[in-house]
């Protein structure tokens, strides 16, 4: 090695630190044959290696944490699928000139059409939620709500709870 190179200048410094040369400086040597310089850094293949275990540790880890937003755009999902679907019995009534039902039992996460027909849907809740009251409601043929109106049915699930009303003599529905 060049003990020149290596030197300290008057402020305790090495010159080659920082690759300022003064005006004596010796011009620099090439490096004896068989020494390495090794340089401090990541390769890309390094790189591309921490972001693959990151991924697979985040893909194998998210999935259970149990995040409060699920339950609650279950809750929410399930209060706009029971207002659908009671303004879908309420136009099937008008449209046929018969009465239609929705029938909401405690506890259950189904509820059922009466008459039922092919067109209505399968009346299931998200995984998780469930019919908080009993609650009929049904639609004479003008679709005025002739039993459960001004009533109303809620559902839950995971600490979250929604109310879907209906309004007597209109039938509008309301979620709160």
């Amino acid at each position: 090695m060049n003990p020149e190179r290596w030197t300290m200048n008057n402020r305790g410094v090495r010159n080659v630190d920082f690759g300022m040369k003064t005006p004596n400086s010796p011009s620099p040597t090439p490096l004896p044959k068989g020494e390495r310089v090794w340089v401090r850094g990541m390769t890309l293949i390094e790189i591309i290696l921490v972001m693959a275990i990151v991924g697979i540790l985040a893909a194998v880890l998210i999935p259970k944490f149990d995040f409060a937003i699920t339950s609650r755009t279950s809750v929410d999902g399930a209060a706009y699928m029971i207002a659908s679907d009671i303004r879908y019995a309420q136009d099937f009534a008008m449209a046929n000139r018969i009465s239609k039902s929705v029938i909401f039992t405690s506890g259950s996460s189904v509820y059922t059409f009466n008459p039922a027909s092919n067109m209505d849907s399968s009346g299931r809740l998200p995984s998780g939620v469930t019919v908080g009251n009993n609650f009929t409601i049904s639609f004479n043929s003008l679709g005025e709500p002739i039993v459960g109106g001004s009533g109303s049915v809620t559902v839950s699930g995971g600490g979250q709870t929604k109310t879907i009303g209906v309004v007597n003599y209109t039938g509008k529905v309301n979620i709160s």
